[in-house]
């Protein structure tokens, strides 16, 4: 897969494993991403740093109303393209309706540097209460998109 196809990539994945990644909760789309992560490798992005994976949560307002936003994101680097090509990522992001619950919960992130970090990221991401928060929830949105950054 090269990185600019895995948006479609990662829908016939989740539709492999009847997952609607519309209707998804957190925690089947977290582990579909892992288990992407796991199985299907980018085409040109074979350094130790050109596959990496992004854990990140918090209560954001982007022009759209205040939301909680729970997300994960698969991050590549291609080493045949130059300048602002070169970072592209694939990200899956759930938002729900702030509560003081969920502001209380404040907003971070955890990289996933490698293959070598990848079950310490896994452990830390669905031990985090910012997953078990809204892990079986209904999202009022899931976003999928792909960019260069």
């Amino acid at each position: 897969m090269k990185p600019d196809e895995s948006p479609t990539a990662f829908a016939s994945f989740a539709a492999s494993r009847a997952v609607s990644l519309s209707d998804c909760t957190p925690r089947q789309g977290v582990d579909l991403m892992f288990c992407f992560y796991q199985t299907v490798f980018p085409i040109g992005s074979q350094e130790p740093d050109g596959d990496m994976l992004l854990f990140q949560w918090g209560t954001y307002d982007w022009g759209a109303g205040r939301h909680f936003e729970l997300n994960i994101t698969r991050q590549f680097i291609e080493q045949d393209l130059q300048d602002d090509d070169v970072i592209s990522q694939l990200s899956l992001t759930f938002r729900f309706e702030p509560s003081a619950e969920r502001d209380a919960l404040g907003e971070g992130n955890r990289w996933c540097g490698g293959p070598t970090e990848f079950e310490i990221v896994r452990e830390f991401t669905l031990s985090s209460a910012s997953f078990l928060a809204v892990a079986d929830k209904k999202a009022v949105a899931v976003e999928l998109v792909h960019w260069y950054v």
